[in-house]
This record gives structure tokens, sequence and C-alpha cells, in this order.
């Protein structure tokens, strides 16, 4: 017998799977097509069920609207969706417990998390948090969305429109220990920190976004960020960990340093704001089009040795003093503002290798005797516009290898008072008679192109097994052109392999 012909197979294999998990109050027709419905007591136990029911191909969990109730841990497992109706309908409230992420491949999105019930991204990449809103207590230490690498390398990890509001911890932080101990290709887009430790705190030094603790960090980009109100600084990079290709662009630093001067900070046996600013900045950070206002210690600070940090078009209104560039070297600002400082517009001190081009300088308070500081500075050039401001505008002593240009708007007895080796020859004093210089309309960053919700990524085995066969005709003779046809079901825990069949 000659069976000649095509053959058409038919493979079954089971898709990720889609679950639906309903609070105790959602409305009666969300229960009639929920697979787990929750009492409104212990509820992760149910969630927790749906999100091992998916295996270990993944899928996703969906919470409907409403209030769950947990008092335990919740353990997301990898290659899962954990997503709610929105942020304004899906409400976890924690009485203990958190929600603690160690596998790679999640997506956490739409949902509002309060109480103890902070998100622990630990060890894992591949990570997306969309549209979650944290409002959590001081019971615990980190942050209201914490990344945590310990000998470890985590990556591609993105947080787009989050929130971390009225926390008593961080808003972010990035930390760790060990070796590596490195978190790259994080972006931060839309998101916001309000208020974190103004009114709780389970740590001192409480900020809104923690970019730098212990781990080390390399390709972190933060796109229209805002951060206001919180307790410490608004942005904040701490010195020892290594930082590399760091963009901050088009973010807002508003109101950032509560603590109050009274605050006796225990640990340190200090009072008061150590940080208090709009930005905290070290290491290879590049700051582009951002504002910060009103800031209790300073707009803009640069610190510690070795930093390597440059700002472009930025602006600060208002904070205490508007840039601060002390202890630290190899600083780079250019077409940048200060205005309404509430004492200095610039104070650099002990440092090296400054340069400004265009920084303008406004109508700074100053501090009874002078507005700008430049004081034990190396090697440094700066390039400045100043209109008016209390007392000398320009005070540099003991530099070392310092040129100024520009113009010196100012009606001060002595506007510029300068010893060691300082070159002012390209340095104009003018007369001020108000006015300053016209703003500048930064181009607006596009929002980065996304990556797409990663595909759950299987695990386990395929098992091909032949259910159905038959042919066509039926009955062939010798000679005839026969079509076979072979119905193969995948009953195992991963697809079927490219190329098999």
């Amino acid at each position: 017998m000659l069976l000649l012909g095509c053959v058409a197979i038919g493979c079954i294999v089971q898709a990720g799977s889609a679950l639906i998990v309903a609070a105790s109050d959602s409305p009666a027709d969300s229960k009639a097509r929920a697979d787990y419905i929750c009492d409104g007591t212990a509820d992760q136990v149910e969630i927790q069920r749906a999100l091992n029911a998916l295996g270990r191909e993944g899928g996703t969990v969906t919470l409907t609207g409403g209030t769950f109730y947990l008092s335990d841990c919740l353990n997301v497992p990898g290659n899962v969706v954990l997503e709610g109706r929105g942020s304004d309908a899906t409400r976890f409230e924690w009485s203990s417990g958190f929600m603690l992420c160690d596998n790679d491949q999640i997506v956490l999105r739409d949902f509002t998390t309060t109480g103890t019930g902070a998100i622990w991204l630990r060890g894992i990449s591949h990570a997306k948090v969309h549209n979650v809103v944290a409002t959590v207590d001081a019971s615990l230490y980190g942050a209201a969305f914490t990344l945590w690498a310990r000998d470890c390398i985590m990556e591609d990890i993105e947080f787009v429109n989050c929130k971390a509001i009225d926390c008593g911890r961080h808003g972010w932080m990035h930390d760790g220990m060990g070796s590596p101990k490195l978190i790259r290709n994080v972006r931060y887009i839309d998101c916001e920190a309000i208020n974190c430790g103004r009114y709780s705190r389970s740590d001192h030094w409480t900020t809104g976004f923690d970019f730098a603790e212990n781990a080390d960090i390399e390709d972190i980009e933060v796109i229209r960020c805002y951060a206001e109100g919180n307790w410490e600084s608004g942005f904040h990079f701490e010195g020892a960990p290594s930082k590399k290709r760091v963009t901050i662009r088009d973010c807002v630093s508003k109101n950032n340093g509560q603590k109050p001067d009274g605050y006796y900070n225990d640990n340190t046996a200090t009072y008061g704001c150590l940080f208090g600013a709009g930005f905290w900045l070290h290491g290879d950070v590049t700051l582009i089009n951002c504002i910060a206002e009103n800031n209790r210690k300073c707009g803009y600070a640069v610190w510690a040795p070795s930093s390597y940090t440059s700002l472009y078009n930025c602006a600060d209104t208002g904070s205490e003093i508007g840039y601060r560039l002390v202890e630290t070297d190899n600083v780079y600002l250019e077409n940048c503002i200060s205005t309404d400082a509430g004492k200095y517009g610039v104070l650099a001190a002990s440092a090296g290798q400054i340069t400004t081009k265009g920084l303008a300088i406004v109508t700074p308070k100053g501090d009874g005797s002078v507005s700008n500081i430049f004081s034990s500075v190396r090697g440094s050039s700066f390039d400045i516009d100043t209109y008016g401001g209390g007392g000398t505008v320009v005070s540099c002593t003991n530099g070392q290898d310092i040129q100024f240009s520009g113009t010196v708007r100012s009606n001060a007895a002595r506007p510029v008072v300068v010893s060691g080796s300082v070159d002012t020859s390209r340095l104009s004093v003018q007369s001020y008679t108000g006015g300053q210089p016209s703003p500048v309309t930064p181009t607006p960053t596009p929002t980065p192109t996304l990556t797409p919700t990663p595909t759950p990524v299987p695990s386990g085995k395929p098992d091909l097994v032949v259910t159905e066969i038959a042919w066509d005709p039926a009955g062939p003779f010798s000679g005839d052109v026969v079509t076979f046809r072979a119905t193969i079901k995948n009953q195992g825990t991963a697809a079927t392999p490219a190329g098999v069949i």
C-alpha cells in the first residue's frame, strides 16, 4: 500500500491560565465570575491559592474591585501577572506581612496597598510595576517599593505611574549586600513620592527616592518623577555605592526636608535635617531639565569625592541654597539657575574640578554679608550671570587655580572679594537695576518605548500524546493518494519544542 499526501496536525497546548479572585465586598456579579471568593479575613490565603494554581507556566490573577484584608505575606511566583481593577478600585489592607517577589518575570499593576503591605522585589529581574499606589506604615525597615540585591544582579525592572504617598518609610529604595549587589537597567516613569516619613517613619533619614543606599546601580533612567514633602531628600544617592549612567530628566522636587530643627537623630546624636535636599547627588549622575523648589537645605547638592555629576538646564527657586557643592569634585553645571535662595545661590567649598557655564544666580538673600561662597576651591572655572543679592556676590577665599567669567550685577560696596590664585579678569561688574534672565523653555522628554509585558516562560517538559489518527479515503487501494491526519495533545508542563512537528 502506498500512502502519499500531506499531514495536518492539530496540537492542543494549554496556554497560561487566567483566574479571578473576588473581595468580600465585591458586587455579586463579580463574585459570580470569580474562581476564588475572599471572606474578608486572611484574604492572602485565597489569593495565594490562585497564584499557586497557575503552576509553572504562569498566567494572570485578576483581583476584582473591592478591599482585600491580609494578615500575612503574599508570595508572588514567577511568570505571573497580578492585577487589580485600578488603584482606585482594588485595595489591599495589611495588618501584618507584605508582598514578597522572589521570582523573575512578574507584572504587578492597578491596585493600592496599605498598612504593612510594602512591595519587596528581592533578587529578581524582568519585573514591571504599573499604576500601583502605596501608603504603607512605619512597621518595617525599607521602602514602599524596595529593590534588594544580595549576592546577585537585578535588571530590567520598570515602574510606571506608581505612587508612594504618606508612607512611614522611603518611597523607593535600592539596597543590598554581598557581592555582587548590582541593580541595573531600571526605569522610573511618571512616579511620585509624597510625604514619605513626614508623619511617621522607621528611619530618621527617610527620603522619597533613595536610588543608592547600599546596592551598586547602573543604567537607571528617571523621567517626569515628582517628590514633595519628604522627611529628608526628595531624590537621594548615598556616597559609597557605585553609580554608573544614571539619568534624571524632567523631574520636580519640592518642599523636602520636613524634619524640624529640634528633631533628635539618636543614631548620630545630632539635631534636624542633614540632607534636606531636592536632589542629593553623587556619582555618574546626569540631571536634565529638573526643577527644585523651597527645599529646606538646598535644591541640588553634590557631595563626596569622585562624583562626576552633571546638571543641564536645571532650576532652583527658594531653597536655602540653590547649588551646594561641598567636599566633592568633577561637577559640571550648564545653563542652570538659582532664584531667590534663602541664603546662598551657590555654596562651593573644599571642592575641585567644578565647571559652570551660563549659571544664573538671581537675588539670593545671603547671610548678611555674602550671597555666594566659593571657599577653598581648586582647579575650577565659574561662568556666572548674577542679578542682585545680599552683600558680596562672589566670595572666593583660598582659591587655587580658579577662573571667573561672566557678569555680576550688584550694588554691594564690595561685590567681588577673592584671595589666592583667582583670575577675575573676564568677570565684569555692573550696577543692579532689577530684572533677571529670560526663562528657557525646556524641550520635553518623550516617553520612552516601554518593553512589552513579558510572556510567561514555561518550565518543565513537554509530553506529546497522539489521541486520534485518521486518513482519507478510509479504505485506500494501492496507488491511491492518501491524506493522513493525527491529533496530538501536549499533556506536559512546557510548550511543544519548535521544529518537532
